[in-house]
Protein backbone atom coordinates (compact mmCIF):
# COMPACT_ATOMS: atom_id res chain seq x y z
CA UNK A 1 0.00 0.00 0.00
CA UNK A 2 1.27 3.05 -1.09
CA UNK A 3 -1.02 5.56 1.91
CA UNK A 4 0.46 3.14 4.52
CA UNK A 5 0.50 4.67 8.30
CA UNK A 6 1.93 1.32 9.59
CA UNK A 7 4.04 -0.98 7.29
CA UNK A 8 5.19 -4.21 9.13
CA UNK A 9 8.18 -6.17 7.40
CA UNK A 10 8.94 -9.49 8.91
CA UNK A 11 7.87 -9.34 12.19
CA UNK A 12 9.27 -11.73 14.47
CA UNK A 13 8.86 -12.32 18.29
CA UNK A 14 11.18 -14.65 20.44
CA UNK A 15 10.87 -15.69 23.98
CA UNK A 16 13.69 -17.11 25.97
CA UNK A 17 12.82 -20.32 27.90
CA UNK A 18 14.40 -23.02 30.40
CA UNK A 19 13.53 -25.28 27.75
CA UNK A 20 15.20 -23.03 25.11
CA UNK A 21 14.07 -20.53 22.42
CA UNK A 22 10.43 -20.06 21.34
CA UNK A 23 8.65 -18.50 18.34
CA UNK A 24 5.93 -16.52 19.32
CA UNK A 25 5.37 -14.41 15.70
CA UNK A 26 7.15 -15.65 12.63
CA UNK A 27 8.02 -13.32 10.02
CA UNK A 28 4.20 -11.36 9.73
CA UNK A 29 4.02 -8.61 7.45
CA UNK A 30 1.01 -6.13 6.73
CA UNK A 31 0.48 -2.72 6.20
CA UNK A 32 -2.76 -0.37 7.65
CA UNK A 33 -3.77 2.93 6.08
CA UNK A 34 -5.41 5.93 7.67
CA UNK A 35 -8.69 5.67 9.35
CA UNK A 36 -8.56 1.87 8.50
CA UNK A 37 -9.82 -0.98 10.98
CA UNK A 38 -8.04 -3.62 10.77
CA UNK A 39 -8.63 -6.95 12.76
CA UNK A 40 -5.95 -9.78 13.79
CA UNK A 41 -8.55 -13.10 14.38
CA UNK A 42 -6.40 -16.85 15.76
CA UNK A 43 -7.05 -19.18 18.66
CA UNK A 44 -5.43 -18.28 21.86
CA UNK A 45 -1.47 -18.63 21.51
CA UNK A 46 -1.39 -17.40 17.96
CA UNK A 47 0.55 -14.64 18.74
CA UNK A 48 -1.93 -11.91 18.14
CA UNK A 49 -1.17 -9.67 20.96
CA UNK A 50 2.67 -10.06 21.10
CA UNK A 51 2.31 -7.98 17.46
CA UNK A 52 1.01 -5.20 19.72
CA UNK A 53 3.04 -5.45 22.59
CA UNK A 54 6.32 -5.46 20.10
CA UNK A 55 4.99 -2.65 18.70
CA UNK A 56 4.62 -0.84 21.96
CA UNK A 57 7.91 -2.01 23.47
CA UNK A 58 6.05 -3.62 26.05
CA UNK A 59 7.31 -7.17 25.49
CA UNK A 60 8.06 -9.64 29.01
CA UNK A 61 11.73 -8.86 30.18
CA UNK A 62 12.71 -12.59 28.40
CA UNK A 63 10.84 -11.13 24.71
CA UNK A 64 12.95 -9.76 21.79
CA UNK A 65 11.32 -8.52 18.19
CA UNK A 66 13.61 -8.13 15.01
CA UNK A 67 12.59 -7.19 11.54
CA UNK A 68 10.68 -3.43 11.08
CA UNK A 69 7.69 -1.75 12.12
CA UNK A 70 7.31 1.80 9.96
CA UNK A 71 5.12 4.52 11.65
CA UNK A 72 4.78 7.77 10.44
CA UNK A 73 8.39 7.19 9.14
CA UNK A 74 10.06 5.87 11.66
CA UNK A 75 10.75 2.13 12.89
CA UNK A 76 9.53 1.41 16.47
CA UNK A 77 11.78 -1.15 16.91
CA UNK A 78 14.63 0.91 16.67
CA UNK A 79 13.62 3.86 19.03
CA UNK A 80 15.29 4.81 22.12
CA UNK A 81 13.14 4.07 24.90
CA UNK A 82 12.67 7.96 25.31
CA UNK A 83 11.55 8.61 21.89
CA UNK A 84 9.32 5.31 21.97
CA UNK A 85 7.46 6.95 25.02
CA UNK A 86 6.90 10.11 23.00
CA UNK A 87 4.78 8.24 20.50
CA UNK A 88 2.89 6.24 23.03
CA UNK A 89 -0.19 7.89 24.21
CA UNK A 90 0.19 10.72 21.24
CA UNK A 91 0.30 9.41 17.75
CA UNK A 92 -0.36 5.71 19.30
CA UNK A 93 -2.68 4.33 21.79
CA UNK A 94 -3.26 1.05 23.42
CA UNK A 95 -6.53 -0.45 24.70
CA UNK A 96 -5.99 -3.39 27.01
CA UNK A 97 -8.06 -6.23 27.42
CA UNK A 98 -8.00 -6.03 31.42
CA UNK A 99 -9.11 -2.19 32.23
CA UNK A 100 -8.75 -2.75 35.89
CA UNK A 101 -5.34 -3.92 35.68
CA UNK A 102 -4.57 -0.78 33.39
CA UNK A 103 -5.53 1.44 35.57
CA UNK A 104 -4.00 3.22 38.58
CA UNK A 105 -6.20 2.19 41.66
CA UNK A 106 -4.62 4.95 43.42
CA UNK A 107 -5.73 7.81 41.26
CA UNK A 108 -8.88 9.33 40.20
CA UNK A 109 -10.12 8.20 37.10
CA UNK A 110 -9.89 12.14 35.59
CA UNK A 111 -6.52 13.01 36.91
CA UNK A 112 -5.60 9.71 34.84
CA UNK A 113 -6.77 11.20 32.23
CA UNK A 114 -5.71 14.51 32.38
CA UNK A 115 -1.77 13.27 32.92
CA UNK A 116 -1.58 12.43 29.38
CA UNK A 117 -2.84 15.89 28.09
CA UNK A 118 -0.18 17.09 30.42
CA UNK A 119 2.76 15.39 29.35
CA UNK A 120 2.63 14.92 25.77
CA UNK A 121 0.14 17.72 24.76
CA UNK A 122 1.90 20.31 27.21
CA UNK A 123 -1.53 21.70 28.67
CA UNK A 124 -1.89 23.43 31.87
CA UNK A 125 -3.66 20.85 34.57
CA UNK A 126 -6.55 22.67 34.85
CA UNK A 127 -7.11 22.81 31.17
CA UNK A 128 -6.00 18.76 30.71
CA UNK A 129 -8.82 18.02 33.40
CA UNK A 130 -11.54 20.04 31.57
CA UNK A 131 -10.65 18.06 28.33
CA UNK A 132 -10.69 14.88 30.28
CA UNK A 133 -14.45 15.42 31.44
CA UNK A 134 -15.15 16.14 27.90
CA UNK A 135 -14.29 13.26 26.79
CA UNK A 136 -15.96 10.70 29.10
CA UNK A 137 -19.10 12.66 28.28
CA UNK A 138 -18.22 11.68 24.76
CA UNK A 139 -17.55 8.01 25.67
CA UNK A 140 -21.04 8.14 28.08
CA UNK A 141 -20.12 8.30 31.19
CA UNK A 142 -23.38 9.80 32.83
CA UNK A 143 -22.63 13.04 35.00
CA UNK A 144 -18.97 12.55 33.42
CA UNK A 145 -17.97 15.59 35.70
CA UNK A 146 -18.44 13.81 38.94
CA UNK A 147 -17.38 10.55 37.83
CA UNK A 148 -14.03 12.18 37.09
CA UNK A 149 -13.28 12.21 41.01
CA UNK A 150 -14.09 8.85 41.24
CA UNK A 151 -11.52 5.71 41.12
CA UNK A 152 -11.30 3.16 39.30
CA UNK A 153 -12.64 0.05 41.31
CA UNK A 154 -16.32 3.25 41.43
CA UNK A 155 -16.61 2.20 37.96
CA UNK A 156 -18.47 -0.91 36.32
CA UNK A 157 -16.39 -3.03 34.04
CA UNK A 158 -18.17 -1.50 30.74
CA UNK A 159 -17.52 2.00 32.17
CA UNK A 160 -13.88 1.26 33.11
CA UNK A 161 -13.19 -0.13 29.27
CA UNK A 162 -15.21 3.63 28.38
CA UNK A 163 -12.82 4.98 30.59
CA UNK A 164 -9.69 3.16 28.95
CA UNK A 165 -11.43 4.21 25.44
CA UNK A 166 -11.50 7.94 26.54
CA UNK A 167 -7.83 7.87 27.59
CA UNK A 168 -6.38 6.03 24.40
CA UNK A 169 -8.38 8.66 22.40
CA UNK A 170 -7.70 11.74 23.93
CA UNK A 171 -4.91 12.57 22.54
CA UNK A 172 -6.35 12.45 18.93
CA UNK A 173 -3.68 9.22 18.17
CA UNK A 174 -2.67 8.45 14.57
CA UNK A 175 -3.45 4.62 15.32
CA UNK A 176 -5.33 2.96 18.00
CA UNK A 177 -4.16 -0.89 19.25
CA UNK A 178 -6.89 -2.58 21.22
CA UNK A 179 -6.10 -5.94 22.59
CA UNK A 180 -9.30 -8.18 23.14
CA UNK A 181 -10.96 -4.68 24.71
CA UNK A 182 -14.74 -6.54 25.10
CA UNK A 183 -13.62 -10.23 26.37
CA UNK A 184 -14.82 -9.55 29.60
CA UNK A 185 -18.01 -7.82 29.05
CA UNK A 186 -21.44 -9.11 27.96
CA UNK A 187 -22.56 -8.80 25.04
CA UNK A 188 -24.31 -5.88 25.67
CA UNK A 189 -22.47 -3.50 26.83
CA UNK A 190 -19.99 -5.09 24.09
CA UNK A 191 -21.64 -4.03 21.11
CA UNK A 192 -21.97 -0.54 22.73
CA UNK A 193 -18.20 -0.60 23.61
CA UNK A 194 -17.84 -1.47 20.10
CA UNK A 195 -20.25 0.86 18.06
CA UNK A 196 -18.25 3.59 20.33
CA UNK A 197 -14.59 2.58 19.11
CA UNK A 198 -16.31 2.70 15.83
CA UNK A 199 -17.69 6.12 16.06
CA UNK A 200 -15.02 7.73 17.57
CA UNK A 201 -12.58 6.29 15.01
CA UNK A 202 -14.31 7.95 12.49
CA UNK A 203 -14.70 11.12 13.86
CA UNK A 204 -11.35 11.18 14.68
CA UNK A 205 -9.75 9.20 11.38
CA UNK A 206 -7.94 6.89 13.63
CA UNK A 207 -7.14 3.80 12.30
CA UNK A 208 -7.58 0.72 14.62
CA UNK A 209 -6.12 -2.60 14.90
CA UNK A 210 -8.54 -5.12 17.01
CA UNK A 211 -7.45 -8.15 18.10
CA UNK A 212 -9.67 -11.10 19.22
CA UNK A 213 -10.75 -14.29 18.99
CA UNK A 214 -14.21 -13.77 18.39
CA UNK A 215 -14.94 -13.28 15.04
CA UNK A 216 -18.51 -11.31 15.66
CA UNK A 217 -16.78 -9.10 16.24
CA UNK A 218 -14.43 -8.94 13.55
CA UNK A 219 -17.63 -9.00 11.28
CA UNK A 220 -19.09 -5.40 13.32
CA UNK A 221 -15.91 -3.66 13.14
CA UNK A 222 -13.40 -4.21 10.99
CA UNK A 223 -12.36 -3.70 6.94
CA UNK A 224 -10.02 -5.89 6.19
CA UNK A 225 -9.14 -9.45 8.67
CA UNK A 226 -5.82 -10.78 9.19
CA UNK A 227 -6.42 -14.65 10.30
CA UNK A 228 -3.52 -15.78 12.07
CA UNK A 229 -1.87 -19.32 13.61
CA UNK A 230 1.72 -20.58 15.15
CA UNK A 231 2.68 -16.69 14.64
CA UNK A 232 2.37 -16.44 10.32
CA UNK A 233 -0.09 -14.88 8.59
CA UNK A 234 -2.77 -17.77 7.34
CA UNK A 235 -4.90 -15.31 5.26
CA UNK A 236 -5.59 -11.92 5.09
CA UNK A 237 -8.61 -10.26 2.76
CA UNK A 238 -11.29 -7.93 3.18
CA UNK A 239 -14.02 -8.55 5.93
CA UNK A 240 -16.85 -9.42 3.64
CA UNK A 241 -14.83 -11.39 1.39
CA UNK A 242 -13.10 -13.34 3.82
CA UNK A 243 -16.66 -14.35 5.93
CA UNK A 244 -18.07 -15.31 2.12
CA UNK A 245 -15.25 -17.14 0.93
CA UNK A 246 -12.51 -17.97 2.68
CA UNK A 247 -9.15 -19.27 1.19
CA UNK A 248 -7.54 -21.09 3.83
CA UNK A 249 -8.46 -24.42 5.55
CA UNK A 250 -7.94 -22.73 9.11
CA UNK A 251 -9.96 -19.74 8.49
CA UNK A 252 -12.68 -22.29 6.96
CA UNK A 253 -12.61 -24.04 10.39
CA UNK A 254 -12.51 -21.13 12.64
CA UNK A 255 -15.86 -19.83 10.28
CA UNK A 256 -17.26 -23.44 10.94
CA UNK A 257 -16.95 -23.33 14.57
CA UNK A 258 -18.91 -19.72 14.43
CA UNK A 259 -22.34 -20.25 15.97
CA UNK A 260 -25.49 -18.73 13.17
CA UNK A 261 -28.71 -17.94 13.37
CA UNK A 262 -29.41 -20.76 10.61
CA UNK A 263 -28.92 -23.53 13.59
CA UNK A 264 -31.93 -25.77 12.54
CA UNK A 265 -29.85 -26.33 9.27
CA UNK A 266 -26.40 -26.85 11.33
CA UNK A 267 -27.46 -28.27 14.51
CA UNK A 268 -23.85 -28.95 15.20
CA UNK A 269 -20.73 -26.59 15.20
CA UNK A 270 -17.86 -27.24 13.36
CA UNK A 271 -14.51 -28.09 14.94
CA UNK A 272 -11.11 -27.99 14.60
CA UNK A 273 -9.18 -31.58 15.42
CA UNK A 274 -6.40 -31.37 17.99
CA UNK A 275 -5.06 -28.68 19.73
CA UNK A 276 -4.08 -24.91 19.28
CA UNK A 277 0.15 -24.30 18.05
CA UNK A 278 1.97 -22.20 20.48
CA UNK A 279 5.12 -21.14 19.73
CA UNK A 280 8.67 -23.16 18.35
CA UNK A 281 10.02 -23.56 15.24
CA UNK A 282 8.34 -24.98 11.91
CA UNK A 283 9.70 -26.13 8.78
CA UNK A 284 6.07 -26.63 7.01
CA UNK A 285 2.96 -25.12 8.04
CA UNK A 286 2.36 -24.48 11.21
CA UNK A 287 -0.98 -26.09 10.76
CA UNK A 288 -0.04 -29.17 9.26
CA UNK A 289 -1.50 -31.98 11.83
CA UNK A 290 -4.67 -30.21 12.46
CA UNK A 291 -5.48 -29.74 9.05
CA UNK A 292 -8.01 -32.50 6.84
CA UNK A 293 -6.79 -32.01 3.63
CA UNK A 294 -2.80 -31.45 4.17
CA UNK A 295 -0.37 -32.63 1.69
CA UNK A 296 2.79 -34.42 2.21
CA UNK A 297 4.40 -31.50 1.23
CA UNK A 298 3.02 -29.28 3.88
CA UNK A 299 5.56 -30.84 6.78
CA UNK A 300 8.31 -29.72 5.04
CA UNK A 301 7.68 -26.63 2.52
CA UNK A 302 6.75 -24.04 4.09
CA UNK A 303 3.97 -22.11 2.28
CA UNK A 304 4.65 -18.79 0.70
CA UNK A 305 1.87 -15.82 1.50
CA UNK A 306 0.56 -15.57 -1.95
CA UNK A 307 -1.14 -12.56 -3.46
CA UNK A 308 -4.91 -13.92 -4.42
CA UNK A 309 -5.76 -10.78 -6.16
CA UNK A 310 -7.34 -12.93 -8.90
CA UNK A 311 -10.10 -14.08 -6.93
CA UNK A 312 -10.94 -10.76 -5.06
CA UNK A 313 -9.09 -7.36 -4.40
CA UNK A 314 -6.47 -7.62 -1.19
CA UNK A 315 -6.64 -11.24 -0.51
CA UNK A 316 -3.52 -13.04 0.30
CA UNK A 317 -3.27 -17.07 1.52
CA UNK A 318 -0.50 -18.92 2.98
CA UNK A 319 -1.77 -22.67 1.38
CA UNK A 320 -0.32 -24.97 -0.90
CA UNK A 321 -3.89 -25.79 -2.07
CA UNK A 322 -4.69 -22.06 -2.65
CA UNK A 323 -3.98 -20.26 -5.92
CA UNK A 324 -2.73 -22.75 -7.81
CA UNK A 325 -4.65 -23.75 -10.71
Amino acid sequence: MTDSLLSIRDLTVRFRLPQGETVAVDGVSLDLSPGEVLGIVGESGSGKSQILYAMMGLLAANGRASGQVSFQGQNLLALPPGDLDRVRGDALSMIFQDPMTSLNPYMRVGDQLAEGLIVHKGMAGTQARAEAVRMLDRVRIPDAAARARRFPHEFSGGMRQRVMIAMALLAKPRLLLADEPTTALDVTIQAQVLDLMAELGRETGTAIILVTHDLGVVARLCDRVVVLYGGRVMEEAPAEVLFDAPAHPYTRGLLAAMPRLETALTPRLGTIPGTPRSGGAVTGCPFVDRCEVRLPRCATDRPPLRDLTAFGPGRRAACHLTGVS
